[in-house]
């Protein structure tokens, strides 16, 4: 084993024992109840989930969505003051390779600060949204635009719902809650609000910028995404109350 394999071991185990035993110390009642709203929250999530993209495989079936889908996609890349290359820059941030180093610091920050609760929720939101996106996915292979640029940024994956939506609205948005919660007045509270729509809405942006999905597909990522992020809330609330 190299010697960076070994710290990293090291590293990942301590901070296990950590947290570990930072969990213990909370009251049997509280992780009980932040499972079960993360449990119930979950399930109704992968029921939107499904819903939204039955409702618009039918639609687009019928041909109503599709020209929609087209007709707008067109007049925000005509219309949005966004370039192809830093639209490239702007939806990194939703790739999950780049956000895992970050989820890592995140969820090691939290714990070597003893807040256990924090890093379950984050790792429980960053892990269990998969299981959303490829709801949607395994229901319908919905073909990525070809429409800007002959379809060089698409990607030859499912497109809807649209996972870079999805996880940047849930994860990040607990993120920013996190922010929000912790501010230290409304000046500060504002800007975290608006820093977090921004942040989302520039990644959304960018994907359609880049025409790797329709507009259907970010707007089905949203609601999945918004979904999930109320779930992880108010689990994180009940779990903070109880203490």
């Amino acid at each position: 084993m190299s010697r960076t394999r070994w710290i990293a071991w090291i590293l990942l185990r301590n901070s296990w024992f950590r947290f570990w035993e930072d969990a213990r110390q909370l009251p049997r009642s509280v992780w009980k109840g932040w499972a079960k709203i993360l449990g119930i929250g979950f399930i109704v999530t992968t029921v939107v989930a499904f819903a939204v993209t039955f409702w618009a495989k039918s639609a687009v079936n019928t041909g109503t969505l599709q020209a929609m889908d087209e007709r707008m996609l067109m007049l925000i890349s005509e219309n949005v003051p966004l370039t192809f290359a830093r639209s490239i820059t702007w939806e990194s941030p939703g790739n999950l390779v780049y956000m895992l180093p970050l989820i890592t610091a995140v969820v090691l920050t939290a714990i070597w600060r003893s807040h256990p609760v924090i890093a379950a929720t984050v790792l429980s939101a960053y892990i269990l949204q998969f299981a959303f996106a490829w709801t949607g996915w395994l229901y319908w292979n919905r073909q990525r635009p070809d429409l800007i640029a002959s379809g060089l940024a698409a990607p030859s994956l499912h497109s809807y719902p649209s996972g870079h939506t999805l996880i940047v609205t849930s994860v990040y948005g607990f993120l920013f809650y996190l922010w929000y919660r912790s501010a230290r007045g409304g000046l500060e509270r504002s800007v975290a609000v608006l820093a977090g729509m921004f942040w989302v809405g520039m990644v959304c942006i960018a994907r359609l910028i880049l025409g790797a999905h329709w507009p259907s597909d970010i707007i089905a990522g949203l609601a999945i995404g918004v979904c999930w992020l109320t779930t992880l809330i108010v689990a994180f609330h009940r779990a903070n109350r109880a203490f």
